[in-house]
């Protein structure tokens, strides 16, 4: 079901009062996220695992869409699984089914889309490697990662994603401790030496953030 305005739809469709759904349709119109990941996905028959899913709104974009890939998506965000799996039943979409889970240990075993958006940074260092370790050795597998996160060292930008996670802390979206944004080479680094091919670039659009894109797969 592709609508003449699908972001209006999708957040029509949630039942969390106006602010739920004003911050959903500003979302899917403003972050040029879900535009890429349509592009990248679309037309392909692999199934798409989303962790870190929020809301589960990639996967609401995507059928909107016409993407009929099985979708899967976890967050540690009880109240967002929930309302993300209701809309999805509202809107009559199949093969789509959230989970409250910890990214970390959600299972990522056959080859499939696996994005991990704006999530990475919530983790200790230590964990934030081992997770990205993790997506390589799936992308060696034959899974495509894409990952999208804010890096350090893009001067004023990182100040206002610093500054943006502030805001998510203070209004309750995003309950944790401190944040840890990763350099852009650090990232391609360990993923090549995972044996990945690793492309890059900034993807982010019109907003004030480091938000940079990463397309990994096995290398040939």
């Amino acid at each position: 079901m592709t609508t003449a305005d699908p972001a209006k739809t999708i957040s029509r469709a949630f039942r969390g009062g106006p602010w739920l759904r004003g911050y959903v349709n500003g979302k899917l119109r403003s972050d040029p996220v879900f535009a890429t990941a349509l592009r990248v996905i679309g037309g392909s028959a692999l199934s798409v695992l989303d962790l870190g899913c929020g809301l589960g709104l990639l996967g609401l974009w995507l059928r909107a869409h016409h993407v009929r890939s099985p979708y899967r998506g976890c967050d540690l965000g009880g109240w967002k699984i929930t309302a993300g799996n209701e809309v999805a039943l509202r809107m009559g979409f199949a093969d789509f089914a959230l989970k409250e889970a910890d990214m970390c240990r959600f299972l990522c075993e056959e080859p499939s889309f696996i994005c991990a958006f704006d999530v990475i940074h919530y983790l200790p260092v230590s964990v934030q490697s081992d997770f990205l370790r993790r997506l390589g050795a799936a992308a060696r597998s034959g899974s495509t990662v894409l990952l999208r996160t804010g890096v350090r060292g893009c001067g004023w930008r990182t100040g206002a994603t610093v500054l943006e996670e502030c805001w998510t802390r203070s209004t309750g979206w995003i309950r944790g401790g401190r944040v840890n944004f990763p350099r852009l080479e650090d990232v391609r680094r360990l993923f090549e030496s995972e044996g990945c091919c690793v492309r890059s670039r900034p993807l982010w659009g019109r907003t004030p953030f480091s938000s940079h894109w990463f397309e990994v797969s096995a290398r040939d």
